[in-house]
């Protein structure tokens, strides 16, 4: 039998992380799950012994007050290797919690496998650099990615993107238009906050007096929430009754509500890629405390924020970021786009060619592969 750890701390990691555990079944099925993590995970067959999707973070003050958490959840994944003593540890995206496994994991001989790795192709980032000679395999999801982590050492293999397979609709169009009362004949326009506590803070409140505003300009355009986690729930509920407006807020289901909008304003991350999985076109916006802000202007390479637009190697989808993140300019670009069906189309267009660059379809299963040959080499 096989014992493995799964590391992940964001609404997303848990979502790749449960889809990975699935597809190592369906090869080792005797394998045993431990971790931390979230509602996908556990639901998928893991032990998860810390939750930690609430606490999903991006920038150093946005995060500090999990820290404490962060701190007593480490010590915890290290008593649980010793313990435990895993034939691998998986550790999927979450940099700044999950670097900090590497070396009590290689102290203990536990072979290390990342999955979703740090973006080194975005930022320079000199402790992942550094470690990425030590993790015993590094899973990437971009081809431009192992070329770069080859350079620095690592061994690496790309394997596709995951998103190829996992966003899909559950659902025919008319079956979701049905379930939640939704007309086939006026646009609809899903709202996505994002899958951190901060996000859903900042940018929820600019989406949806937004969409209050565009109510004026434009009649019978109806709104839909499909929520991340349900952790967040009730404060989206809160915030969406505070509005004013009509909004239909769904427990997931976010790929059947993708499938049929007619635009999507989400926040910059998975939610982008997975929006042009789905062919839907989109808004992208973003806001960090300011401090996070100036850090990555001065960090980040790239003249873009969005995975579209980077793997595109040019804008696509328009982006509202920090300043710009308000609403005049949310209502400009979604009118923009509403009243100009030809650049919607256009845009359609233009995700398809990203998918294309994405490879082929069964990344999860090639990844899987790859975490059940690290474990049982480790085991022999």
């Amino acid at each position: 039998m096989l014992k493995i750890m799964l590391s992940a701390t964001e609404v997303s990691g848990d979502m790749h992380a449960a889809h990975l555990v699935k597809a190592i079944k369906k090869i080792y099925p005797e394998a045993e799950f431990i971790g931390a993590g979230g509602e996908q995970m556990r639901a998928a067959g893991v032990d998860v012994k810390a939750f930690t999707t609430h606490m999903g973070t991006m920038g150093v003050v946005e995060g500090f007050k999990y820290y404490p958490s962060f701190l007593k959840i480490k010590l915890r994944m290290e008593k649980l290797l010793k313990e435990e003593r895993p034939d691998v540890l998986i550790l999927i995206d979450s940099r700044d919690f999950n670097l900090n496994l590497v070396k009590p994991a290689k102290k203990l001989k536990i072979p290390v496998v990342y999955y979703f790795a740090p973006q080194l192709w975005a930022w320079f980032d000199l402790k992942m650099r550094r470690a990425s000679r030590r993790i015993d395999k590094i899973i990437a999801i971009f081809p431009f990615e192992e070329k770069l982590y080859k350079k620095m050492g690592a061994d690496v293999l790309w394997t596709g993107h995951p998103l190829l397979d996992i966003a899909r609709p559950t659902m025919e169009k008319e079956e979701v238009f049905k379930k939640f009362s939704l007309n086939p004949e006026k646009p609809l326009i899903s709202l996505l906050p994002g899958s951190r506590e901060y996000e859903i803070k900042n940018l929820l409140p600019v989406m949806l007096q937004a969409a209050k505003n565009l109510n004026k300009r434009i009649k019978d355009v109806q709104y839909a929430i499909p929520v991340a986690a349900s952790v967040f729930k009730e404060k989206i509920m809160q915030l969406v009754s505070k509005s004013g407006i009509e909004v239909r807020v769904a427990d997931g289901n976010i790929y059947d509500f993708m499938n049929i909008s007619t635009l999507v304003v989400t926040a910059s991350g998975t939610a982008a890629l997975e929006a042009a999985c789905l062919d839907a076109p989109m808004i992208v916006m973003y806001k960090a405390h300011i401090t996070t802000y100036i850090l990555a202007w001065i960090l980040i390479k790239f003249p873009y924020v969005s995975l579209p637009n980077i793997i595109a190697e040019k804008k696509i989808v328009p982006e509202l970021l920090q300043f710009k993140a308000k609403e005049r300019y949310l209502l400009k670009a979604m009118l923009e786009l509403l009243e100009s069906p030809e650049k919607l189309d256009a845009m359609k267009r233009e995700l398809k060619d990203v998918v294309a660059k994405l490879g082929p379809v069964g990344a999860t299963e090639r990844a899987a592969k790859v975490v059940v040959d690290v474990a049982t080499k480790r085991k022999r």
